[in-house]
Order: structure tokens, then C-alpha cells, then sequence
């Protein structure tokens, strides 16, 4: 009985796993996002993001900030029980005003990295619609999803997802 069972597992995987592929011919998968990220131009223009004046300036704010704010919680912890109602209210005032300056500055940084995204999605989009229209070509794509359009995809399957492929090709051409 074990062995039909077995059989009849390994028939099904067959078969199953052979349909899937060929239901898979002609159908791509594209990550435009990873892709705009993941160049070696994006990479090193966030790098200079991150070492410029104006980034470090925020990171090292948001650590200050941060360490302001857990030490005014850790007192509070550890002396809030012998503390007036007076020294709470201040403290919890404190760590209220520190986490909205925590997330002023979050919000600030975010700006920063999202102009710079959108600045390379404007540099490269002609870039890749021209790598991609390529690709659908050679490779015969019949179909070409979105990564946000579906629910869940064998990322690694380079039949299935052209984005590390687009990523390489457009390295090579910007190295040209």
C-alpha cells in the first residue's frame, strides 16, 4: 500500500510539476520597484545619500533623540514609583515631544530617500521600458505581471521572474 501511495505521489508531482511549467511558458514576472533600487547606479546614488551632510545630519539627530527618549523611559521605569505627579508629567511630556521630534525627523529622512527614488525612476524609466520591451521579445513573453498585481510567485524561478535579468542588463549598459 506504500508503494502505491508513493507512486501515486510521485506520478502526480510529475505531472502537476510538468503542467505548471508549461502553463508558465510566455508568462513573466517584473519587480519595476526592485528594479529602479537595485542598479549599481541607485546603489551607489543612495550611498552618497547616506554620506552626504544634510542624511547624516538626521541619522545622527534620530540616535540623540532616540537615546534622550529611552533613558527618560528607563527613569521612569526604574524611579517612577518614589517620583511626584509632577516629575511623571514632566517626564511623560518629555518622552511625548522626543518621539514627535523622532518622527519628524523619520518623516524628513523618508523625504530625502523618496526624491532620490523618484529621481532615478525619472532617469532610468526609458532605460528599462527599453530593456524590458527587449526581453519580452527574446524571450517570447506573452504575458508580463506586476509583481504588486499577484498574491504570491516563485521569486527565484528565473523563468518566472526577469528582474534580476533586467537589473544585469541594465548594468551592462550603463557600463557601456
Amino acid at each position: 500500500m506504500k508503494k502505491i501511495t508513493s507512486a501515486l505521489i510521485l506520478v502526480s508531482q510529475l505531472f502537476f510539476g510538468s503542467s505548471l511549467l508549461a502553463n508558465t511558458d510566455g508568462m513573466a514576472v517584473i519587480d519595476y520597484q526592485a528594479i529602479f533600487f537595485g542598479t549599481d547606479a541607485a546603489r551607489q546614488a543612495f550611498e552618497e545619500l547616506q554620506e552626504s551632510d544634510e542624511y547624516k545630519e538626521i541619522t545622527d539627530d534620530i540616535a540623540l533623540k532616540d537615546g534622550e527618549r529611552k533613558d527618560a523611559a528607563d527613569k521612569l521605569e526604574k524611579d517612577g514609583p518614589t517620583m511626584s505627579e509632577s516629575e511623571k508629567a514632566d517626564l511623560y511630556k518629555k518622552i511625548q515631544s522626543l518621539t514627535q521630534d523622532l518622527q519628524f525627523l523619520a518623516q524628513k529622512r523618508g523625504a530625502l530617500e523618496q526624491e532620490l527614488g523618484q529621481k532615478l525612476q525619472a532617469e532610468q524609466a526609458e532605460t528599462v521600458q527599453k530593456v524590458v520591451n527587449e526581453l519580452i521579445i527574446a524571450k517570447k513573453i506573452k504575458l508580463l505581471f506586476r509583481r504588486e498585481a499577484l498574491a504570491a510567485f516563485e521569486g527565484t524561478n528565473p523563468l518566472i521572474n526577469i528582474t534580476p535579468e533586467v537589473i544585469e542588463l541594465i548594468n551592462q549598459e550603463s557600463e557601456e
